[in-house]
């Protein structure tokens, strides 16, 4: 009797504990699951490294970050050393023996280079600890993650190029505003001497001194308009302030300030409602100034000027129309550069500068476009966009 029911008593027992494995397995199941969903939502794969045995476990995730199936690639570190970029294996391993030297005193996170199935680059940041030892604490067994950073790492190379950028154009502008003063100091000592040198040399009969005296001084005027351009260049934005600018008051005073080119010109100039809208105002001026001396200038006839704003969806188009001479498609994206000049000198004065202030203008300081079309007059629609604010 006592017999069968301790028989009895083993076979409860023994259902208690198949009841318990069973639950126990099915919360590591759960476990198991939930520790994956957070992983992969957080873009994440992990391993498992069985130190004693050297068996790697690479999670279903992190081949598939790779752009492989759970079974297409091996549990093993092989994997990891032909899949890693060859000049990140090295670092890799020393970090790695770092930390297993230090017992995990000395974390274990690098950042580097995987190949993926379509041999395109993914940077991955790397990290593992280890979480068993023997009773000596030597580590048997380590867990880690790899985090996909492609898009983190391609943020950090685009910031180190705009500060890499930044830091040349400051380079360059000092470099433009120094050549420009130590420039302008020989110029005006040459410029000096040829007044004196003609002032002594007028009563000459040689016409030949004479000419090549005008020319001498023509260039040397020439040189330090150009030299005087470079600087202004340089200083566009540099101690302006953004603030409310009416352009209708704007053009008015432009156009008075303007008057006698305009009169001797027989210009007409037509505009109404332009907007009011915050930006550089002193800036805007010069680009006004600009494009509406370039339509009295390049023009063989009374030149007729139109200046209209067109409200878009989050910008303002401006466009200047003109019955002047045109400018060839092939040009058109050209005129825009320092210095670029499509017209004889001595048809057409000027240095080049005017469009390359009204780029920079448009483009760096207010962020916007600006080009040039034909129009059905046969001369040019300069067109410019700002933002609405």
């Amino acid at each position: 009797m006592k017999t069968n029911e301790r028989r009895l008593t083993e076979v409860a027992d023994h259902g208690l504990l198949l009841e318990e494995l069973e639950f126990t397995k099915s919360q590591l199941a759960h476990k198991n699951l939930l520790f994956t969903s957070i992983t992969e939502a957080t873009l994440a794969g992990y391993w498992t490294w069985d130190i004693v045995n050297d068996s790697l476990y690479i999670s279903p995730h992190m081949k598939e970050v790779l752009g492989y199936s759970d079974d297409e690639l091996e549990n093993s570190m092989d994997t990891i050393n032909t899949l890693m970029h060859p000049d990140d294996v090295p670092h890799s391993w020393s970090s790695m023996e770092k930390h297993l030297k230090s017992n995990g005193e000395t974390p274990f996170e690098v950042e580097v280079r995987f190949r993926k199935k379509d041999n395109s680059i993914i940077w991955v940041i790397c990290k593992g600890e280890i979480v068993e030892r023997e009773e000596n604490g030597s580590p048997t067994l380590m867990v880690g993650c790899h985090v996909d950073i492609t898009e983190l790492q391609k943020a950090r190379d685009y910031q180190k190029y705009v500060e890499k950028l930044e830091l040349k154009n400051k380079e360059l502008e000092q470099f433009a505003y120094l050549a420009s003063h130590d420039l302008q100091e020989p110029l005006s000592t040459i410029k000096g001497f040829i007044n004196l040198l003609k002032g002594k040399l007028k009563e000459s009969e040689d016409e030949e001194i004479q000419m090549y005296l005008d020319y001498i001084q023509s260039s040397s005027s020439r040189m330090s308009d150009m030299i005087n351009g470079i600087l202004e260049y340089s200083r566009i934005g540099k101690e302006s302030v953004i603030k409310r600018v009416d352009l209708n008051e704007l053009v008015t005073y432009l156009i008075s300030d303007l008057h006698g080119l305009v009169k001797s010109k027989k210009a007409n100039i037509k505009f109404n409602n332009l907007p009011i809208l915050r930006g550089y105002d002193f800036e805007l001026r010069i680009v006004f100034q600009n494009l509406i001396c370039n339509a009295i200038k390049f023009c063989r006839t009374s030149p007729q000027i139109n200046i209209s704003a067109e409200q878009l969806d989050k910008h303002w188009q401006f466009t200047i129309s003109d019955n002047g001479i045109g400018i060839a498609e092939e040009d058109r994206e050209k005129i825009f550069f320092l210095y670029k000049r499509l017209n004889q000198r001595k048809e057409f004065k000027g240095h080049g500068l005017g469009l390359a202030h009204c780029h920079k203008i448009v483009t760096e300081l207010h962020s916007g476009k600006i080009w040039v079309e034909s129009n059905d007059l046969g001369g040019s629609d300069f067109k410019f966009t700002l933002p609405i604010c």
